[in-house]
C-alpha cells in the first residue's frame, strides 16, 4: 500500500539573524528535518527539505537517480524520470558529528500511480482564540480535503495546491478533528489523514501566565539592610496587554508601578526589559520622582538595566505551604543579583529605605487572593504594599 507523506513541524533552533558559537555549543547537536520522506512522479522532479541543526552537516544518497544540493539549511532533492517497470526506493542520509537522520525517497513507475503528499504537520494545533494554518498538497491526480468536524473550516485551492485550515475561538474544552486528503487518477485512489486539534483557553500558555502573584525570593533587603530570610515580600498582577505579544505587571514592589513585558509565543517566554520608567509620583508642584525597575548590586551600590526572562513552572507558596504555578525569573548577572525600585529626582538617583528589595533566586508564585480585594496576604517578609516612599532615600550611582 502506498503511503501519504506529511511534513514534520520544523523546530527553529536559531533566529534568522544567526547564532554565535556560544549559543551553538549550548544547543543539543540534533538534526530536525521538515520531512522524513519525499515522493516523486514517474517523470521525476525536484523538492526541498528544511534541515535545522546547530552543527555543520553533510548529505549523501547511494543511488545516482537521486541528486542532492544543500545550502543554508535547505536540502534540494531531484529525481530523474523512472523508465523502469517498478517503484524506485532510496534513502538519503543527513549527518552531523553527533546525529544522523534519514529521508525515505519513493518514485512511481506508472502515470496511473497516484502521487500524494502534503506539507501539513503530523498534527496541526490551533490557538484557543482562533487561528488558521496553510499547507500544500502535491498530487498527480484530482484531490480534495474533507473534515469530520464542523468547527473546522477547510478552504482548498487546486490551482495553487494550497489548503487553509482554521477555527474560530474555542468556547469549551480541548477538541480534535481529522482531515482526509483524497486524490484520484483514473481508477486509482490514494488518501491520507491529518489530525487537527484546538486547545482550550485554560490550556493557552499565554493566558496561563495571567494572574495574581507574590514575588518569592531567596533573600530580602529592607532598604539597605539584609533581612536574611527567604519568602514572599511583594505582590503584583500579570495582566493582558496585547494578546500573545505582551503583558502588564502591575504594583510590583510599589503600588502604582506598571512594568511592561513582551511574550514569545514560540518559546512561551516572558521578557522584562529593566531600566524603563514604571511609575511617576508628584512630590510637589515643581518636583516629580521617577521610578524604575533595575537589577542592583547591593554590595557595591550600583545598578544597571538588562533583560529578565520568565517561564512557567512551579514555586513555593509561603501561606499555602505548597508548590504552585510560578513564573521562574532568570537573567541576573553577578554582582547585580537584586531586583527592586530605583528612583530619580532632581538629577539624582535614589534607593529607598522603606521598600523591600529581592535578591538571589526568585520567582512569581500564584496566589489565591485577587489583587482587587485591596488586601495583601501574609508573607514571610511583608513588604510595604500600597505605601509610596516619601523619605529614607539613599543616593546611588548607575553603572
Amino acid at each position: 500500500m502506498r503511503r501519504c507523506f506529511t511534513l514534520l513541524t520544523v523546530l527553529v533552533l536559531c533566529a534568522s539573524s544567526g547564532c554565535d558559537d556560544k549559543n551553538k555549543e549550548e544547543v543539543a547537536d540534533v538534526i530536525v528535518l521538515s520531512r522524513s520522506s519525499v515522493a516523486f512522479a514517474q517523470k521525476g522532479g525536484t523538492t526541498t527539505v528544511a534541515v535545522a541543526t546547530p552543527s555543520d552537516w553533510k548529505v549523501s544518497c547511494p543511488d545516482d537517480w537521486v541528486t542532492l544540493a544543500s545550502e543554508e539549511g535547505l536540502l534540494t532533492i531531484s529525481a530523474t524520470s523512472n523508465t523502469t517497470d517498478n517503484v524506485r526506493n532510496s534513502k538519503i542520509t543527513v549527518e552531523t558529528a553527533g546525529d544522523k537522520q534519514e529521508i525515505a525517497v519513493h518514485q512511481a513507475f506508472s502515470w496511473e500511480t497516484v502521487l500524494l503528499s502534503t506539507t501539513a504537520s503530523e498534527e496541526i494545533s490551533l490557538d484557543s482564540e482562533g487561528e488558521s494554518v496553510l499547507f500544500t498538497v502535491v498530487s498527480n491526480g484530482q484531490w480534495s480535503v474533507t473534515s469530520d468536524a464542523d468547527w473546522v473550516s477547510v478552504e482548498s485551492d487546486p490551482v495553487s495546491g494550497t489548503v487553509r485550515v482554521g477555527a474560530p475561538r474555542n468556547p469549551d474544552a480541548h477538541r480534535n478533528a481529522t482531515l482526509t486528503v483524497r486524490a484520484t487518477k483514473g481508477s486509482a485512489t490514494e488518501s491520507c489523514k491529518v489530525t487537527v486539534s484546538q486547545i482550550s483557553r485554560e490550556e493557552n500558555p499565554y493566558y496561563q501566565m495571567l494572574g495574581y502573584y507574590g514575588l518569592h525570593a531567596e533573600n530580602w533587603y529592607y532598604g539597605r539592610e539584609p533581612i536574611g530570610v527567604s519568602g514572599t515580600g511583594t505582590f503584583c498582577t500579570v495582566e493582558e496587554k496585547e494578546y500573545r505579544k505582551s503583558f502588564y505587571i502591575k504594583n510590583l514592589f510599589l503600588t502604582g508601578t506598571v512594568v511592561e513585558a513582551t511574550y514569545d509565543k514560540n518559546t512561551q517566554t516572558m521578557s522584562i526589559e529593566l531600566g524603563r520608567l514604571c511609575y511617576t509620583r508628584e512630590i510637589s508642584p515643581t518636583v516629580s520622582r521617577f521610578h524604575y525597575l533595575y537589577s542592583i548590586n547591593m554590595q557595591g551600590g550600583g545598578f544597571h538595566n538588562g533583560m529578565l526572562t520568565g517561564r512557567l513552572g512551579e514555586g513555593y507558596n509561603d501561606d499555602a505551604d505548597e508548590t504552585r504555578k510560578a513564573i521562574l525569573l532568570n537573567g541576573f548577572e553577578s554582582p547585580y543579583t537584586t531586583l527592586g525600585i530605583i528612583g530619580y529626582q532632581e538629577q539624582q538617583w535614589l534607593s529607598f529605605g522603606d521598600l523591600y528589595y529581592a535578591t538571589g533566586t526568585m520567582y512569581l508564585v500564584d496566589w489565591d487572593i485577587p489583587a482587587d480585594t485591596g488586601t495583601a496576604p501574609t508573607s514571610v517578609t511583608r513588604a510595604a504594599d500600597g505605601i509610596a516612599p516619601s523619605g529614607s532615600t539613599f543616593p546611588v550611582s548607575k553603572h
